[in-house]
C-alpha cells in the first residue's frame, strides 16, 4: 500500500490541531464544541474527497475505516471512564449514561485516523506491507495470525490490569512497561516503528498535559507528570506499535473488499 502524502497528513493534522485548540480555549462551552467537532469532521471528509482521485484514496474504504476508528476509540474511552472509572472527564456533557461529551467520542475517530495517517506518512518511510514475523532472537516464525493474536493479548492484558490497578503507584504502570518490553522482543519492530515511538513519546504526554492543564478536559489518578500518569506514557508507546500494524492490515483488507488493489502504484 502506498504511503500517505504530505497533503493527506496535513488534512488530518489540521483537523486534530483545530479541535485541540478548541479544547484548550473552549472545552467548557458544550454547544460550541458539539457544533464544532462534527463541522470539522465534515470539512475534513470534504477535503479528503477533493483529493481522493489524485491521492488514490478509496472513499468508501476511508469512510468505513474512519467509522471503525470512531467506534474503537470512543468505546475504549467510554469503557475506561464510565464503566471502569480509571479517569474522569471534567467538561459539560448532555448524556446521562456518559460523562464523556458526544463531541469527544467523535473526536476519537479523528485521533485514531490521524495516528494511522502518521503511521503511513511518506516522510517516515513506512513499509508497503505489514510484517508477519514474530519470535524471540533468532527463533522466529512468519505468521500474521500469530502476530495479531499476540498484539491483541498484550492490549487485552494491559487493559485488564489497569482496570484493577489504576490506583496503585507501581502496578498501574508496571504491566505496561512489561508489555512494551515483550512487544519489543517478540513483535520484531523495525526502524519505522521506532520512529513512531519517538514521536508519540514526545507528542502523546505533551498533548495530554495541554488537555489537562489548559483545556481542563479530564483528570487522572496518580497524575505525576503535569497531570499525566506514568502508565499513559507506556500505553502510548505500546499502542502505536500495535496500531501501526493493525491499522495497515485493516486498511489493506478494506481496499481488497472495495475492489481496490492492496498496493496501488505510486503516481508520478
Amino acid at each position: 500500500m502506498r504511503p500517505d502524502s504530505d497533503r493527506l497528513v496535513a488534512i488530518d493534522a489540521g483537523a486534530v490541531i483545530l479541535v485541540s485548540l478548541a479544547i484548550c480555549l473552549a472545552s467548557e462551552h458544550l454547544l460550541f464544541m458539539t457544533i464544532l467537532v462534527p463541522t470539522v469532521l465534515l470539512v475534513r471528509m470534504g477535503l479528503v474527497a477533493a483529493v481522493a482521485e489524485r491521492e488514490s484514496v478509496c472513499l468508501p474504504g476511508e469512510l468505513i475505516f474512519l467509522a471503525l476508528c470512531t467506534v474503537v476509540g470512543g468505546f475504549n474511552d467510554w469503557n475506561s471512564v464510565c464503566n471502569r472509572g480509571i479517569y474522569d472527564y471534567t467538561v459539560p456533557h448532555y448524556l446521562s449514561f456518559s460523562t464523556i461529551p458526544v463531541w469527544m467520542l467523535l473526536f476519537w475517530g479523528m485521533i485514531l485516523r490521524f495516528m494511522a495517517r502518521v503511521c503511513r506518512w511518506e516522510r517516515l518511510g513506512p513499509p508497503g506491507t505489514p510484517s508477519d514475523r514474530v519470535g524471540v532472537g533468532r527463533i522466529s516464525v512468519k505468521d500474521g495470525r500469530i502476530k495479531v493474536a499476540a498484539e491483541l493479548v498484550l492490549i487485552g492484558v494491559t487493559r485488564r490490569m489497569i482496570y484493577a490497578q489504576y490506583l496503585d503507584p507501581v502496578w498501574s504502570w508496571a504491566p505496561f512497561a512489561a508489555a512494551l518490553l515483550a512487544a519489543l522482543l517478540f513483535l520484531k519492530p523495525i526502524l519505522h516503528d521506532f520512529k513512531l515511538m519517538a514521536i508519540v513519546l514526545v507528542a502523546g504526554p505533551a498533548v495530554e498535559i495541554l488537555y489537562i492543564q489548559v483545556g481542563h478536559l479530564h483528570t487522572y489518578h496518580l497524575g505525576w507528570i503535569g497531570g499525566v500518569p506514568l502508565w499513559i506514557t507506556f500505553w502510548w508507546l505500546l499502542g502505536i506499535l500495535v496500531w501501526n500494524d493493525l491499522s495497515l492490515r485493516l486498511q489493506r483488507f478494506l481496499l481488497s473488499m472495495m475492489g481496490g488493489p492492496p498496493n496501488p502504484a505510486q503516481s508520478p
